[in-house]
């Protein structure tokens, strides 16, 4: 049980004892401000007071990101929206009203704790609106930072167009079966643009699963189907103008979902310079501009490789940030900092 309110705390833990439940923790932190949360390695269910807060994209994301998907999990709150109730039930979230549903509180926790988890895997987009600007290794560089932020399960899945070295990132032969990669992250290889179907049994396992894959000459079927099955999109683009053109295609398609879906999904837009900035090259407010919206991260060329930079230092590091979003932590000042820097190339 998790509250910043001790009151709730304390009154949830005693129901929960008198349900039958003998080992009931409860810990005194609030959901959105802890940068981590102190999960029992033997948690079998999880319950968190988000109070009155009625955002719950921003609460299905922290959740999505920090409780792995064999732990069930609902939230409690003040409000008796039937709407807020209704988009955490979209996603396998519970949601009870603490003054009028505590008997269904409890009788969910005792069916929820015993059965698997309904919740469903969270899929990650990595797309890359030019081939050679290295979107495999920003792709890549996210899986190993999300893995060691979170511990767990991962699934790294490449496309068919994607870079197809991607073994020789990780030292193994990749196969259209999955591939251990180490204790949290697996892999494989497609021979097809689309998404597998996240429900089969074979992803059960997986709280995270990382598509990446290149989409400069893919069909307008194909991008609605990676838009529509995506819960987080990362959109990798460079300074052209062909770029500029699939990112407006992505977000008519992601506009439209919208319109006509109520399940939430994130755009991040990231600009990867693999080779210098030269004369005549769209710059950063030209290409905001032409985008109608601001940049999210942007990856310098780094002199000595040609490929993005991943580290200028600790602080300022572009692939910390961007796991830092995808995880749903807020953006540091920083990273206003790192666009500012670039933008005088």
């Amino acid at each position: 049980m998790y509250s910043a309110r001790e009151s709730v705390n304390t009154s949830l833990s005693e129901m929960l004892r008198t349900a039958g439940f003998s080992d009931v923790g409860s810990f005194s932190q609030d959901l959105m401000t802890h940068s981590e949360l102190s999960l029992p390695a033997n948690a079998a269910g999880v319950i968190f007071d988000i109070g009155q807060c009625v955002d719950p994209e921003a609460v299905i994301t922290r959740i999505q990101t920090v409780i792995p998907r064999d732990i069930w999990c609902c939230v409690v709150g003040d409000s008796d929206s039937i709407t807020l109730a209704q988009s955490f039930s979209r996603q396998g979230i519970f949601y009870f009203n603490l003054k009028a549903q505590s008997e269904a509180l409890i009788a969910a926790a005792t069916a929820g704790t015993l059965a698997h988890s309904p919740r469903n895997t969270v899929c990650i987009s990595v797309l890359g609106c030019k081939g050679g600007i290295g979107n495999t290794q920003i792709a890549w560089q996210l899986a190993q930072q999300m893995v060691q932020r979170r511990s767990m399960p991962t699934l790294f899945i490449q496309g068919l167009t994607g870079s197809h070295d991607l073994d020789l990132l990780i030292g193994k032969k990749l196969v259209q079966d999955i591939t251990p990669v180490n204790k949290h992250l697996d892999a494989m290889q497609l021979d097809a643009e689309s998404l597998p179907d996240l429900k089969q049994n074979t992803y059960d396992k997986y709280n995270f699963v990382l598509f990446e894959e290149t989409i400069n000459a893919s069909s307008k079927e194909t991008l609605r189907q990676l838009v529509e099955n995506t819960t987080c999109l990362i959109l990798v683009l460079d300074r052209s103008m062909a770029s500029v053109r699939i990112v407006h295609t992505i977000t008519g398609i992601l506009d439209s979902l919208n319109r006509s879906q109520s399940t939430p999904r994130r755009l991040i837009l990231c600009l990867s310079d693999s080779r210098p900035v030269m004369p005549g090259m769209l710059s950063i407010e030209e290409l905001q501009s032409l985008l109608e919206r601001q940049l999210d991260i942007v990856f310098p060329y780094k002199k000595s490789t040609g490929l993005p930079a991943f580290k200028l230092r600790k602080s300022l590091s572009p692939i910390d940030l961007l796991t830092q979003r995808v995880l749903g932590a807020p953006a540091p000042a920083s990273s206003r900092f790192l666009i500012r820097l670039t933008q005088k190339s």
